[in-house]
């Protein structure tokens, strides 16, 4: 299980941002409030970039695991940055 929480967190960040940005374009269109959703985000992001990177690599394994978890949180830091800028720049306030 622990494996798949490091494989799977960044991805799991990106989701979230991602149907959290569609729930208030849906409900409440703002830019403030896709602030205070993706701020969180990447706070969350950046955490996971360095525990990520404090991964011990003692085999073969424990190293593909650490580079295909910090390319998922990578892949989420740059998703999450893109998707909040259509409604930063087109939003309502």
């Amino acid at each position: 299980m622990k494996t798949w929480a490091i494989l799977l967190g960044g991805l799991l960040v990106w989701t979230t941002h991602f149907f959290g940005l569609y729930a208030i374009a849906e409900i409440a269109p703002s830019r403030w409030i896709t602030v205070l959703l993706t701020v969180p985000c990447l706070g969350v992001d950046a955490f996971l970039l360095l525990r990520g990177r404090r991964l011990e690599v003692r085999d073969t394994f424990a190293g593909w695991r650490r580079s295909i978890a910090l390319g998922g949180v990578a892949l989420s830091l740059v998703a999450v940055c893109w998707q909040a800028l259509p409604p930063w720049f087109a939003g309502t306030e």
